[in-house]
């Protein structure tokens, strides 16, 4: 029943009625909260009375009220008064699109305009995930100043019944026919081709319907006609519009991008409507063109006729030359150019570089934000919005970059002809991303290989890997399978010894390409090139019959990897014109070379004097007398070290591959992981290397412990159990020896549990619901309570001050932060402070890689060559490297 002015709901006083539509009325009140006028839109009673509907609508209308944006509507919220459903949303005066368009086509020049805001407004939205799916001139606002406002954004999908693809009968608005004809005829004219089969509508249906939007602009009549709602959707779906109906001197370019708008098919459409925007962008310079000349009269058959013989004569005398003319041209010159990083900044983690597929950018992550360089221009250019960037990717025209965003734990893009970086999707920090055809390929380790659209929206899981392995480096191959490899266990070399393998989406057959190696390109030279200890090798790929041919050599010696615990990924990317891009690192080796290092608060360190070697986990003895960390590369031991610099390091773990070491509080006895007896399960051993190893638990098979933390007494042990893709946190009794579960943590990336050196508290990060990394505390021993260390998610592996009063926390590849903790009178966190970081710390997936001694410095590892007072190494460019490679592997 219409409501009449005067009439309350809640606090909002109806002072007028807007108008009707699909979804109910609307009319203008006022919030008497914050006194200012408003748009209410009632619900119809048959919508509010299906509890389903309204559910999904209010998680729609949550959505919807994240969007914030000059050209979009703001929907302010969804309440219930007197069993009415409403929306509040901005109020926006003026006309709509349509009632503009009821006075004649506009002008092109204002048609450009107003489409150039609806475009902005719909690229937003796409890039939040969030399709229009209602998009007509009726939903569009014109503000007196010739603002556009877009209205209504998704409302239509959270009007929708659920259905299969197909079903008509519920459709939002083809339901509503027999009883609200003019609504269903002119929402109908505006449906794209998919929409009016009844199958599911995403962000190039809004494609499609803008072209539609657009053609009215211009012409004053909407491309598809009929005179009730069947015969428009039959219009739709196969009648092209009058394009004679278009103004006469529009300019081609304008034309074209109408057409691809409304191609009846979605893969033939424009895939992004940012490209849309870009393109218009470009028509806005000249949208129209001078009237076309007279066509000439046709010449005397004689006159047309001289060309031809004259053509004849001069290919005798072309034939005649050939010999000496045509003689095939030199092999094109191998080139190396060297690129200089910004000063102080170091590329880290995983694989920090990208070129496009011409070959002529090259796109690094460097310190905190990514760089790019034409290489028509002198300059590296920082690019904005870019923080935290890590794993860039170019599109396959070269135009747009991709790239992890570890601020936030998202999937972004960037146009780099200008614009701001926009979120493509969430998800964990990539073991290798690639951008094809159909998407961007993200490799999310045991979360197997995604793919997602780089306008935004769900995640698509295309490949799910095993228990215990990790998928790496995905590229899809010209006959759409997927390359990429997979890797297992937990040791050094395990990179060297992943297998690379060719698997169809969606198929669980998997093709074994080759055994030991990783990260594999596929080239359009017809190899595959992939990384072994500090190499690159390449073998020739008959990539229709998926098969390798003759044997692998290697091309490229000296290639730098990152952490072996994190991906292990070789440093290098290739362009489809040949060129190559990698920093240049140790070979032979099967991760990077580190040094290990203690540091103030200040950022000031020192060297341990060791050799550089690649080591990991390093930890400080509670005495501050000795550190022990693991090293080694095929086979992984622990060692110890007297921090008085007065003997050399000492081995302590034979047998096996031994990990993770930790202290226990009286500095007397080293912890660790062992797999010695055939499982990864925790042993103990004298730190001076008397008597023998002794065991703790014992794993489950296809599972592993790791040691965490011992309590301050020595009587408990936290420690980690992972099975399949997630870790839960345990406590072991040493007076017991039995195991139980601690406080319900449980994560699929490094729990890194600690205890507080007063032995009261419980630091931990856990991930949880796919969600990002955050670190919290709960007391010892556990009472159900727990508590967020910080306001933001994103930090991970904590660490405690030797006074329990501060949390030291990673939040990033490049930052460090602290927070001071209070539990009395009630547990409270500072806010966080950064502490400068000449260390390395690691992602979520990296166990603790620092530590903090007893006096307040901090244990940690460094790379020799990329501290912060050397600087890192360059980047190397060899371009034409194609050339170069097909002599070794003709050798």
């Amino acid at each position: 029943m219409p409501l009449t002015v005067g009439t309350r709901l809640g606090s909002y006083e109806v002072t007028g009625v807007l108008g009707a539509g699909g979804m109910g009325e609307v009319y203008r009140a006022r919030d008497s909260k914050l006194g200012r006028a408003v748009a209410v839109k009632v619900v119809r009673d048959e919508l509010s009375a299906d509890p389903e509907r309204i559910s999904r609508f209010e998680r729609e209308a949550k959505m919807l009220a994240a969007l914030n944006h000059p050209h979009i509507a703001a929907l302010y919220g969804m309440d219930v008064a007197d069993g009415r459903h409403f929306l509040v949303m901005e109020l926006i005066e003026g006309e709509t699109l349509a009632d503009r368009l009821q006075r004649g086509p506009l002008p092109v020049r204002d048609a450009i305009t107003i489409a150039q805001q609806i475009t902005d407004a719909l690229e937003a939205a796409h890039e939040r995930g969030i399709v229009h799916r209602d998009l007509k001139p009726a939903n569009v606002k014109i503000t007196p100043d010739e603002n556009v406002k877009v209205l209504d954004f998704g409302l239509a999908k959270a009007m929708e019944n659920e259905r299969t693809a197909g079903s008509m009968s519920d459709s939002p608005t083809l339901s509503m026919m027999a009883s609200q004809a003019g609504i269903i005829l002119g929402t109908a004219a505006y449906m794209a081709p998919e929409q009016a089969k009844g199958f599911p509508a995403d962000h190039r249906s809004d494609v499609f319907s803008f072209g539609i939007v657009i053609f009215e602009m211009l012409t004053g009549r909407r491309p598809f006609q009929g005179e009730t709602g069947a015969d428009v959707l039959a219009s739709i779906l196969v009648r092209d519009p009058e394009w004679s109906r278009l103004p006469a001197d529009l300019n081609p370019r304008f034309v074209d991008l109408i057409r691809r708008c409304l191609e009846k098919s979605p893969k033939r459409r424009w895939q992004a409507i940012g490209d849309v925007r870009a393109e218009l962008e470009a028509i806005a310079t000249m949208p129209a063109v001078p009237a076309s000349e007279p066509i000439a009269p046709p010449r005397p058959l004689w006159r047309r006729a001289i060309p031809i013989v004259a053509a004849a004569v001069a290919t005798g005398a072309i034939a005649a030359a050939a010999a000496w003319i045509l003689k095939p041209p030199p092999p094109p010159e191998v080139a190396r150019v060297v690129i200089a990083l910004p000063e102080n900044y170091v590329t880290a983690g995983r694989n920090p570089l990208a070129i496009s597929p011409d070959g002529q950018s090259i796109a690094f992550s460097a310190g905190r934000r990514l760089y790019v360089r034409s290489l028509s221009a002198f300059d590296v250019k920082p690019l904005p919005g870019t923080d935290t960037a890590v794993v860039p990717v170019f599109s396959p025209d070269g135009r747009s970059v991709a790239f992890f965003a570890t601020s936030d734990a998202t999937i972004k893009r960037l146009d780099l002809a200008g614009g701001v970086a926009h979120t493509v999707s969430p998800g964990n920090v990539p073991f290798g991303m690639s951008w094809g055809p159909d998407g961007i390929l993200v490799a999310e380790g045991s979360e197997g290989i995604w793919r997602v659209s780089p306008q935004g929206g769900q995640k698509e899981r295309l490949i799910t890997v095993k228990d215990g392995e990790i998928a790496t480096a995905p590229q899809q191959l010209p006959g759409g399978q997927i390359l990429f490899a997979v890797a297992t266990g937990q040791g050094l070399d395990r990179w060297d010894k992943a297998q690379i393998v060719v698997q169809t989406p969606g198929s669980s057959d998997r093709k074994p390409v080759i055994n030991g190696g990783s990260d594999p390109r596929y080239l359009p030279s017809g190899h595959i090139v992939y990384s072994v200890a500090g190499s690159l090798m390449a073998i020739a790929f008959d990539v229709r019959g998926l098969e390798t041919q003759g044997h692998a050599v290697p091309v490229l010696e000296g290639v730098r990897r990152s952490a072996p615990g994190a991906s292990g990924a070789a440093n290098f990317a290739v362009s489809d014109s040949g060129s190559l891009i990698y920093v240049a690192g140790p070979a032979g080796t099967a991760g990077i070379s580190t040094e290990i290092i203690l540091s103030d608060r200040k950022g000031a360190f020192e060297t341990l004097k060791l050799p550089a070697g690649v080591y990991s986990d390093p930890r400080v003895s509670p005495d501050e007398q000795r550190i022990a960390f693991t090293t080694g590369e095929k086979e992984a031991s622990i060692f110890v070290y007297d921090l008085s610099g007065a003997s050399a390091m000492r081995r302590l773990t034979y047998g096996g591959n031994n990990r993770h070491p930790i202290w226990s509080f009286d500095s007397k006895r080293v912890t660790f992981q062992s797999d010695r007896e055939g499982d990864l399960g925790i042993y103990w051993q004298l730190a001076d290397g008397s008597g023998s190893a002794e065991r703790l638990t014992r794993a489950e098979p296809g599972g592993s412990h790791a040691p965490e933390s011992w309590s301050p007494k020595g009587d408990v042990l936290l420690f980690a159990v992972t099975k399949g893709n997630e870790r839960s946190l345990w406590i072991y009794s040493v007076k017991t020896k039995t195991s139980v579960p601690f406080g319900g943590v449980k994560s699929p990336n490094q729990i890194g549990a600690v205890f507080s050196p007063d032995g009261a508290w419980v630091a931990y990060a856990t991930m949880e619901n796919g969600g990002r990394s955050q670190v919290y505390v709960q007391p010892y021993p556990p009472t159900g309570a727990r508590y967020q260390a910080t306001a933001q998610p994103g930090p991970h592996t904590p660490m405690w001050s030797p006074d329990s009063k501060e949390l030291f926390l990673n939040p990033g590849p490049s930052a460090f932060e602290a927070v001071t903790f209070r539990a009395k009178p009630a547990v409270e966190f500072g806010n966080p402070v950064a502490v400068p970081r000449p260390f390395q710390t690691g992602p979520p997936q990296l166990r603790r890689q620092y530590d903090m001694t007893k006096s307040g410095k901090i244990l940690g590892l460094n790379t020799p060559g990329q501290s912060m007072t050397t600087g890192p190494p360059p980047i190397l460019l060899v371009l034409n490297w194609f050339e170069e490679m097909k002599q070794r592997l003709a050798r």
